[in-house]
């Protein structure tokens, strides 16, 4: 572009002069088309474009890879997803004569960065321009430096997000007892930088720690780890660190550092409660929102796992300008953690010790529900393990724990399905009073045997007791009387009796929130048609129906369901959802989320049935000749139960006790169960399970 001089008009006589002196001049180009090329190539991420704006002595100071390859990286650690970048007005400064530099300019440059772990934030700074060439090829070049990214950037200092810790929530009894919290712990980890003789350093933890070499290189060669990083390994506590620490604070390039970590201080409901364990690099990606990464510690069974989100909280995270050593320069911009929120469980923990005490090591569960709330006092399967076990890593420990064939990891209380006997002699009395098929006060007769559908059913007792009611059958559990009312439901419509069943919450999920759990099963005519590929097992036989009378066949039920029947059976036929988590609150004890209770439905029978049928489970330990009548003997609150012995393949058979108390105005409901417990008198074992609950419940000798 070239400026021609003005010729005044009517100035003839000075046409000459004019035609002279209005040759035209080279007009310089203006600086800020290049800084706008400049901010639209960055807000594009066309690094090559900003490359090739800058003058050849930015290039060679900074070099291509100092700048096309720097500049995704620190995008990177910024998780930035996009930016603006606009320019202002370019400013000459002044030259040596004190008149503004026309080969020199400024540009305000402003930049909004939109990132996914810090969110937006904006800086100004601006660009140094030079006009390079002569008259006729001048052009702007950028002068660049790394304060044209953000102010304060200068050369050798590096953008770095930090990430900010979260802690995580507490899992409270209802009282306020610590279920699972944390405790003081040293961790001793690897900083791979600090390595000198890796075979050497290998050797010495591998041994201290009874770990695997190749388990160890393993986690600090992991690709998400930094050669600076603190890499944990294992963690020691208590007297295993005070035995250890001579030996591990002299191996290079390993470090002890302090740290709490989760702890489970009273060992009551491990099934329950669960544990942590690392992340893998699938876990990591679902939990990456909440700042989670490999190796961080997640939720892997019980509690810890289906409650992780509200108790693992969320890691922050600050972006900041910092000195080659680390030191902070400027903080760009903060994500504030948030911490993990307490757990508060329905469970007592008074009445979950004095089930896992009743139980021992034997196989067996106990559920306890209020039968008013649904509210799950007591959750315990036998038997159990350490949780601390998991915290501090003892690989040993854990391979012995998988490979029990006891199975102490199975929670039995809500993933056991077993047959339930004749604990399911009340649901056949409901159905049968319901439909009319037996009236209050009706004797049938109780013999050793019965034969009503053709095929000799044997009852327990060997005597033939003659005509009884029901409530000495249910006292002394008469298999006959049951068959013969198993018989006259069975004979009006096939699926009465298991329409009953469902009716009480048997043979589907509960719905407990949190809780894993197995849905059981009725069997029914049309259950039997889709539960078998032959066609001679789809047919509903009237021995089918017998041995559904008296819950044997193919009946199969939940400790956690058998207690919300019993629950069902106290409370004149609610079926509640089980709750087990009442509230999540914050670590100052302030509410988030409670959860209320809720009804599942109610089963299919009246207040007036199910007073009789109480009244008969009140027989079952008051009564002389009640199945468990001894081991209630002298128990100072008044109680209801029922028993029931089931058959398995094994031979030994399955034990159970369901019952409430106190028998006027339940407050708890039970359901004890003992695990292919040899002999034919693990009911009585199981009432006297049950008898320790109700003693821890509301006293008296256990």
């Amino acid at each position: 572009m070239r400026r021609c001089a003005p010729v005044a008009p009517g100035l003839v006589g000075l046409v000459v002069v004019a035609a002279i002196f209005a040759a035209c001049e080279p007009q310089p180009p203006a600086a800020e088309p290049v800084a706008r090329a400049y901010a639209a190539a960055w807000t594009k991420g066309d690094y090559q474009a900003m490359w090739d704006l800058l003058t050849d002595e930015s290039k060679a100071r900074v070099g291509e890879d100092g700048f096309i390859k720097r500049l995704p990286r620190i995008a990177d650690e910024m998780t930035l997803t996009s930016l603006e970048a606009t320019t202002g007005a370019a400013v000459h400064p002044a030259g040596s004569n004190g008149s503004p530099d026309p080969r020199k300019a400024t540009a305000p440059l402003s930049v909004t960065f939109h990132t996914l772990r810090v969110g937006d934030f904006k800086r100004d700074t601006f660009l140094s321009l030079v006009m390079v060439g002569d008259k006729d090829t001048a052009a702007w070049k950028i002068d660049w430096s790394p304060e044209a990214i953000m102010p304060r950037l200068t050369t050798g200092r590096l953008v770095r997000m930090t990430r900010l810790p979260t802690s995580r929530g507490r899992i409270l009894a209802r009282d306020g007892t610590e279920l699972a919290t944390f405790t003081d712990a040293a961790v001793v980890g690897v900083v791979p930088e600090q390595i000198k003789n890796e075979t050497g350093m290998l050797a010495s933890l591998a041994s201290a720690l009874n770990l695997k070499s190749d388990d160890i290189k393993a986690k600090y060669n992991a690709s998400w780890v930094r050669p600076d990083s603190f890499v944990p390994i294992k963690t020691l506590t208590g007297a295993a660190f005070t035995a250890l620490r001579p030996r591990l604070s002299v191996i290079e390039g390993v470090q002890l550092q302090a740290q709490r970590v989760r702890s489970y201080p009273t060992g009551l409901a491990s099934q329950l409660i669960g544990y942590l364990g690392e992340a893998s690099d699938a876990e990591a990606q679902q939990l990456s929102a909440r700042g989670f990464v490999t190796g961080d510690l997640i939720g892997k069974t019980g509690l810890e796992q289906q409650l992780d989100d509200p108790l693992g909280g969320s890691y922050g995270w600050r972006l900041a300008i910092v000195d080659p050593d680390e030191r902070p320069v400027e903080m760009l911009a903060e994500t504030a953690p948030v911490p993990g929120q307490d757990a508060v469980l329905a469970l007592d923990p008074v009445l979950q010790a004095a089930a896992e005490q009743a139980l021992g090591d034997q196989k067996g569960a106990i559920v306890a529900e209020d039968p008013w709330t649904g509210e799950v006092l007591v959750l315990a399967s036998r038997p159990s393990y350490d949780l601390n076990l998991f915290v501090s890593g003892d690989s040993a420990a854990i391979v012995t724990l998988n490979a029990d064939p006891k199975k102490p990891l199975l929670s039995r209380a809500t993933f056991g399905q077993y047959p339930i006997g004749s604990s399911f002699k009340p649901v056949t009395a409901a159905a049968a009073l319901k439909n009319g098929l037996y009236r209050a006060g009706e004797r049938i007769d109780c013999p050793a045997s019965w034969s009503g559908y053709g095929v000799v059913q044997l009852n327990h007792e060997t005597g033939n007791l003659g005509p009884i009611d029901m409530r000495t059958a249910l006292a002394r559990s008469c298999n006959t009387f049951f068959y013969e009312l198993g018989k006259r439901l069975n004979d009006t419509k096939s699926d009465l009796l298991p329409n009953e069943a469902l009716s009480f919450g048997l043979g589907r999920a509960t719905d407990i929130d949190f809780v894993l759990e197995a849905e059981g099963i009725v069997p029914s005519p049309a259950w039997k048609q889709t539960a078998f590929t032959s066609p001679q097992d789809k047919v509903w036989n009237p021995g089918d129906a017998t041995n559904l009378a008296i819950g044997q066949g193919f009946l199969l039920a939940t400790p956690l369901q058998m207690a919300n029947y019993a629950a069902a059976l106290a409370n004149d036929g609610i079926v509640w959802k089980p709750r087990m988590v009442l509230e999540l609150r914050t670590r100052e004890g302030a509410t988030t989320k409670k959860f209320d209770p809720a009804r599942l439905g109610t089963a299919d029978t009246t207040p007036t049935d199910l007073s009789l049928i109480r009244d008969g489970m009140r027989a079952v330990v008051s009564d002389p000749n009640g199945t468990v009548y001894f081991k209630f003997l002298g128990f100072p609150t008044a109680v209801a139960g029922k028993s029931g012995t089931a058959e398995t393949p094994s031979g030994n058979p399955d034990a159970w006790f369901i019952g409430f108390g106190p028998y006027d105005g339940p407050k708890i409901a039970i359901a004890t169960l003992f695990e292919e417990k040899p002999g034919l008198l693990g009911s009585q074992d199981a009432g006297a399970a049950a008898r320790a609950v109700f003693a821890a419940k509301f006293g008296g000798t256990p």
